[in-house]
C-alpha cells in the first residue's frame, strides 16, 4: 500500500492531505490511476473522505489507515 503509506506521509508533513495529482506524482502514476489507489484504499476502511474539502484535499485517514502504517495492524485485520 505504497499510496496509503505516501498519503500518511505527506499528511504527518503537511497538516492536510495531498491531491490525487499529488499523489500519482509521487508514485509515478497518472492522476486516474492514483483515483483507482484511492478508491481501493478507501474500500479497505483505510481512508475516508472528509467532510471539508480544501483546495481538492478531501482525504482524511482512519484509525485503521494509521495503524496499518504504524505497523500495528494489517489491512486484513478488522474486515467486517
Amino acid at each position: 500500500m505504497q499510496a496509503l503509506r505516501f498519503i500518511y506521509d505527506y499528511i504527518k508533513s503537511n497538516d492536510c492531505a495531498p491531491t490525487q495529482k499529488e499523489i500519482g506524482e509521487a508514485l509515478g502514476i497518472s492522476s486516474t490511476a492514483a483515483a483507482s489507489r484511492i478508491f481501493y484504499i478507501l474500500e479497505h476502511d483505510c481512508l475516508r473522505k472528509s467532510e471539508t474539502i480544501q483546495w481538492g484535499r478531501n482525504l482524511a485517514l482512519t484509525e485503521k489507515g494509521i495503524l496499518v502504517c504504524e505497523g500495528k495492524m494489517t489491512t486484513e485485520e478488522n474486515r467486517a
